[in-house]
């Protein structure tokens, strides 16, 4: 959706200039760019030449857009064909339009090439779409437009998002079938009477056709209220039976039972039982009729194809809408579904676009689907306490399903429920959540909804502290990619929840217990996100996003190894500073083990200087340091966090560029242990201030002399104490601690390229 002024949009909304059945106001048809003009007025003309009598409809969120004040794009096209000759098909349509541009030139469209979007299922269920690529105008853009028929009936079967449809419905019946109100207004495009571009005379010449357009909004829905009043939810039938509606849309016994416990169902006339009214309301009539009509409707259009719970939420995020209280009785009937029918690379696509909205938007879609609680009645069973364990995760491509585990997000027992329909406050409460506003605490996510009566008790809130993960992603740098934005975001937001069992004491010398819980934490953290991410077939930039940084928590709250010539590298930072101990040996090792942790070598210039994560070139997605940082100190003791910020501090100074050839001056240098010496120097040089280049040989041996380094090293890795120097590293038995390279492991890798 790309940026423009709404406020035309805003006065013509709100002045009712804009209404169901009537042309649009200029300034709203003014938005249109007029390459999408030139491309309606092709296919209309088209239409003409060919004697069809179709409609043509733009629909989705072109409307929605154009409607909000946005200048918007992914043009949808839909073709009401129930006046044509049942031979005529959006396929024979296709057909026809390359060979028509190439016959019309001047209708300033000079090629038409048409793929057909049909997988295998979809040809099977006569589902009859196209995606065409026009080059238009002058100079020659290349725009793309998907075709559909206007769709009447849609039957799905249990094991297919993919729908049996009938491709001769009307339009009103085409809108039923959308996910969201504001998403099913329609706009049928017409050329008035004598302004078309034919070939007769007194034709209107191409460019004047394509502006004299003429634009009839169809919102059967209500889905312009919706846009004024910020609201979603779905269209329903207003003036259907409402019984009838649910005895077609609750089929199974187990759906049926959990609608009553939810009471969802008529009144049995026992006592205590009240239920949502059965006498249908009038069309675009709020009472209880409808309201029963809404609820049950939208458990039939998020049952159907269950990605729509995760395309409401991506909305609600990222319009800053509020979701109607229907939707959270009607996901419930749909949390098998989404664990099982729908494939993790689609949920996957969908996180992407919630990234890409923004982060503010990314964050509010974690807080939804973490933090708020489902329906008592949801939560026993096998049920689950929030959407989360549903939204992340899937079957990879080998069949394989992985998701977070619901314990993660499951309420300890006795935990209070969250404020709901169990207790009705007497003022009228609005028929929305307005999760915009919340607080850390998820208790005031909750108003109550329209009817409380009618309601069931939301279970409690999960353990997810929406503070915590706001607190850590305030850290993330604005710069970073989507898919990386996405898999930090979603490391903040596990680490958020209840994770690690109690761990036992700490060893002598270790962390404080605290600390030991957080790394504990972080380590299941871990192990939670790579099952997300196999779920969701992530790509490896999103994994490494999520798992790098937990990887990283952990790494610093761990007890780093402490070896003899940390303390060695620690005495000769005091030299030159009149004998002043800048550091000790257990600090300089913690220093060198956050430099190896967080990569920080990326994150400098090749002359040394600090560049920090937007400039770094060599950066490693998930190695950001400020955000592992506070994503540590969101658990661990705040002591702990205040020194990791010092040394990271530290660690961000500018220094000498340090090459891997200047190590020929360390001779008896074991070759295993070559990254972890140039690390070393590193950060000596940070801790003294150091900016002189250690580029070859003779200025590091200058170097290592002056701070009496060279013989002292030596000395500490080999058992002979330095007597056998002269003969370099071969033949020398090392000792113990150094017979391995101390460099950190890297976190696994798995997954694939970023689209």
């Amino acid at each position: 959706m790309r940026a423009a002024s709404g406020s035309s949009s805003a006065r013509a909304l709100a002045d009712g200039a804009v209404a169901h059945g009537e042309l649009l106001p200029a300034e709203l048809v003014a938005r249109v760019p007029h390459r999408e003009k030139l491309v309606l007025s092709f296919v209309l003309a088209f239409l003409e030449a060919n004697a069809l009598p179709a409609q043509l409809l733009v629909n989705g969120g072109y409307v929605r857009d154009l409607l909000l004040g946005s200048v918007p794009d992914d043009l949808d096209l839909s073709l009401c064909l129930r006046e044509c000759d049942p031979a005529v098909s959006v396929a024979t349509v296709m057909h026809g339009l390359p060979g028509f541009a190439l016959e019309r030139p001047e209708l300033n469209v000079s090629s038409v090439t048409i793929t057909t979007i049909l997988s295998d299922a979809s040809k099977d269920k006569n589902v009859d779409t196209a995606k065409a690529h026009l080059v238009v105008g002058s100079p020659p853009e290349r725009i793309e437009v998907d075709f559909m028929p206007t769709i009447g009936e849609e039957t799905y079967d249990e094991f297919n998002r993919v729908p049996e449809r009938d491709v001769r419905g009307t339009p009103e019946q085409d809108a039923l079938r959308r996910d969201l109100t504001i998403g099913a207004m329609l706009l049928h495009v017409f050329q008035p009477r004598g302004s078309g571009p034919s070939g007769g005379g007194g034709a209107a010449a191409p460019e004047a056709a394509a502006e004299a357009l003429q634009w009839r909004l169809l919102d059967f829905y209500g889905g312009l209220a919706d846009l004024q009043r910020r609201v979603l939810r779905s269209p329903y039938p207003a003036g259907a039976d409402a019984s009838l509606v649910r005895a077609s849309v609750l089929r199974y016994a187990e759906e049926r039972e959990l609608a009553r416990k939810m009471g969802l169902l008529p009144s049995d006339g026992a006592a205590g039982s009240p239920a949502r009214s059965d006498s249908p309301a009038p069309a675009g009539a709020a009472g209880e009729g409808a309201e029963a009509l809404q609820v049950v409707w939208w458990i039939k259009v998020l049952r159907d194809d269950p990605l729509r719970v995760l395309r409401a939420l991506r909305f609600s995020a990222k319009l800053g809408f509020q979701l109607h209280s229907s939707f959270w009785l009607a996901v419930p009937f749909a949390l098998s579904s989404l664990q099982s029918k729908v494939a993790g690379s689609r949920k996957k696509d969908e996180l992407v676009k919630i990234a890409r909205a923004g982060r503010e938007p990314l964050l509010t879609f974690l807080d939804l689907s973490f933090g708020f609680p489902l329906p008592n009645a949801t939560c026993g069973g096998g049920g689950l306490p929030c959407l989360a364990p549903a939204l992340f995760g899937g079957a990879d491509p080998k069949g394989v399903a992985q998701f977070l585990s619901p314990a993660i997000v499951t309420p300890p027992e006795g935990a209070n429920p969250s404020p709901s329909s169990a207790s009705p406050s007497s003022a009228s409460p609005p028929p929305f959540l307005h999760h915009s506003e919340l607080p850390p605490s998820c208790e005031l996510l909750l108003p109550s909804p329209v009817d409380p009566a009618g309601l069931p008790p939301l279970g409690a809130p999960p353990p997810f502290s929406s503070a915590a993960m706001r607190a850590a992603a305030a850290k993330l740098p604005q710069a970073v990619p989507e898919e990386e934005a996405l898999g930090a975001a979603l490391a903040a937001a596990i680490y958020s929840c209840r994770l690690a069992p109690p761990a036992p004491p700490p060893p002598p010398g270790a962390r404080s217990a605290a600390d030991a819980l957080a790394a504990g934490a972080a380590d299941a953290a871990m192990c939670e996100v790579l099952a997300a991410c196999d779920g969701l077939s992530a790509s490896n930039e999103m994994r490494q996003s999520a798992h790098t940084p937990l990887w990283c928590v952990k790494a610093l709250l761990d007890t780093p190894p402490q070896l003899g010539m940390f303390e060695l590298l620690a005495t000769a930072a005091s030299r030159g500073d009149g004998g002043q101990r800048r550091v000790g040996g257990r600090e300089f090792g913690e220093l060198l083990h956050m430099w190896q942790s967080l990569k920080l070598a990326s994150l400098f210039a090749p002359d040394g200087a600090w560049c920090g994560v937007g400039g770094a070139a060599r950066r490693t997605p998930g190695y950001l340091p400020d955000f592992i940082l506070e994503l540590a100190g969101t658990r661990c003791e705040r002591p702990t966090l205040l020194r990791l910020r010092e040394q990271l501090q530290l660690l961000q100074r500018d220094g000498p560029p340090i090459s891997g050839e200047a190590l020929g001056a360390l001779p008896s240098l074991p070759p295993h242990l070559r990254g972890t010496m140039i690390a070393c120097l590193h950060v000596l040089c940070r801790i003294e201030g150091a900016i002189a280049p250690l580029s070859d040989k003779a200025s590091l041996r200058s170097f290592l002399e002056e701070h009496a380094l060279l013989d002292a090293l030596d000395a500490e890795w080999y058992v002979d104490a330095g007597e056998g120097k002269e003969k370099g590293c071969k033949g020398r038995e090392l000792r113990p601690q150094y017979e391995q390279a101390v460099n950190r492991p890297k976190p696994k890798k798995k997954g694939k390229k970023a689209e």
